[in-house]
């Protein structure tokens, strides 16, 4: 079950000074993610803390109203989140050139006007939204509480924009309350409430390809209605989260160009029975992704997939995989640096299932991306698919296949020449050639899942592990 995300609040007496909306929504918020508390404030006194900061509200509700499509429809920054541990592992909102001009959407240390709120990243990624929270570190200079808690999480996406929500509506109706009206926070809000279907279907797509829908998305109108037009879902919401803007009339014309060369297969045409035969075993698995409302973690169900597909294929945890006896492929190279849309593939080819690369692959990151393709081939209810640089529910289900199933967990674990100490840049290599896939996958894999595991996947005692858990399996 994910977490609830929690905004909490208490309406206080402002002190004095301030201005007018300022002062009327003063107040006490705690903000938090199932348990974990984001406004964990460190108190002046060592080992002392509170949780919740103090201040006006205003501005906060002011930047959700000014960002809501972005909130719910932007997955762009989640292609930045691996960074966080590297670039950006001392915050996610601070001042930091290109990522923090790009994110300020989806930081909400930009809603400052004088405050200083957590540093908190949202992300949607369709069904979810992801939530990154980091600590203030190091030495700071600029005044305001100073935040404690870092976590990575995400939350039911429908919950998570009632929550925001409702959130506006109470500021607003406390201004109103206080007689302060006009403000641009209640016109901006009023606007977005009164947004009909069709104008909120054109916002979310704007919010996709990055644009802010009021100020940035008249240029690429025409654009986007033509393809909103001729793709169909879910193919159009992969398209708008992968595509730049400035090429959706660019990658329209590949799609449809690629479309005629793979052609179509009569409908009677049967699919090939290996395909077949493992729709038929991940049938359950495939029900359970798509059925509304359910919230299964995307990267445990593509794992569970896989497993079903190895057992297929007859091979242990050791073995490579490859998919490519399972369908065709071949390059169609864009003209262009765009990288957003990666391929097009379809179950009925004329040829069989078929999958079209935008650009070149060398073997084993065209071994990840047929792997990607698998999972359409044998889950998704539609013929034809597309693979995107988008971090979507969707996606992630195809990542999390793509990685277990070439180089499953277990498997890595077992490989490591020795888990009792540090993982090598050897052993990652060594394990790549093992699976003939590339180092990345290995260390995705010993990122999320072995070292998550504390090696004990691999059935040999953790170092230092107590007697009685020695040699117990996962």
């Amino acid at each position: 079950m994910l977490p609830e995300f929690q905004l909490q609040w208490n309406w206080l007496d402002a002190p004095a000074g301030g201005e007018g909306e300022l002062r009327a929504t003063w107040a006490r918020l705690r903000i938090a993610v199932g348990a974990e508390t984001v406004t964990l404030v460190q108190e002046p006194g060592p080992g002392t803390f509170r949780e919740y900061t103090t201040g006006s509200l205003y501005p906060l509700a002011e930047w959700v109203a000014f960002n809501w499509w972005s909130l719910v429809a932007d997955a762009r920054p989640g292609t930045q989140i691996s960074q966080l541990r590297f670039t950006y592992r001392y915050g996610v909102g601070d001042d930091r050139g290109s990522w923090w001009m790009r994110s300020r959407r989806h930081i909400l240390r930009a809603a400052c006007d004088g405050f200083r709120w957590p540093d908190m990243l949202f992300v949607p990624e369709g069904r979810e939204t992801r939530i990154v929270w980091m600590p203030d570190m190091g030495p700071d200079a600029r005044p305001g509480d100073r935040f404690a808690s870092r976590g990575n999480s995400c939350v039911e996406s429908a919950a998570f924009t009632a929550t925001l929500a409702s959130f506006v509506d109470a500021v607003t109706e406390r201004l109103t309350a206080q007689g302060i009206t006009g403000t641009p926070l209640q016109e901006e809000w009023a606007a977005v409430r009164a947004t009909d279907e069709d104008e909120a279907a054109f916002c979310r797509v704007a919010a996709r390809l990055g644009l802010d829908p009021y100020a940035e998305a008249e240029p690429y109108e025409a654009d986007i209605l033509k393809a909103a037009e001729q793709l169909p879902e879910p193919l159009a919401s992969d398209f708008f989260n992968g595509v730049r803007p400035e090429r959706i009339a660019d990658q329209l014309q590949w799609i449809a160009r690629v479309s005629t060369l793979m052609g179509t297969a009569p409908q009677d045409a049967p699919l090939p029975a290996e395909l077949v035969e493992l729709r038929k075993d991940c049938a359950d698995l495939s029900e359970r992704f798509f059925a509304p409302g359910r919230l299964d973690n995307p990267w445990d169900l593509g794992y569970e997939v896989a497993h079903r597909v190895r057992a297929w294929a007859g091979i242990d945890d050791t073995a490579p995989f490859d998919p490519a006896p399972l369908m065709g492929y071949r390059t169609e190279q864009v003209p262009y640096m765009d990288r957003g849309l990666v391929a097009l593939g379809t179950r009925r080819g004329a040829d069989g299932p078929v999958l079209v690369s935008s650009r070149r692959y060398t073997d084993r990151p065209r071994r990840f991306l047929q792997a990607r393709a698998l999972w359409h081939l044998i889950c998704d209810p539609d013929d034809t698919f597309l693979i995107a640089a988008a971090h979507t529910h969707r996606q992630h289900v195809a990542r999390g296949f793509a990685l277990e199933v070439l180089a499953p967990a277990k498997g890595v674990a077992s490989l490591l020449a020795d888990p009792g100490h540090l993982v090598s840049a050897e052993d990652v290599e060594v394990i790549a050639d093992d699976y003939g896939c590339g180092n990345i996958v290995v260390e995705h894999q010993l990122d999320n899942r072995v070292l998550a595991k504390d090696f004990t996947w691999s059935g040999r005692p953790r170092a230092g592990a107590p007697a009685g858990e020695r040699g117990r399996g996962a």
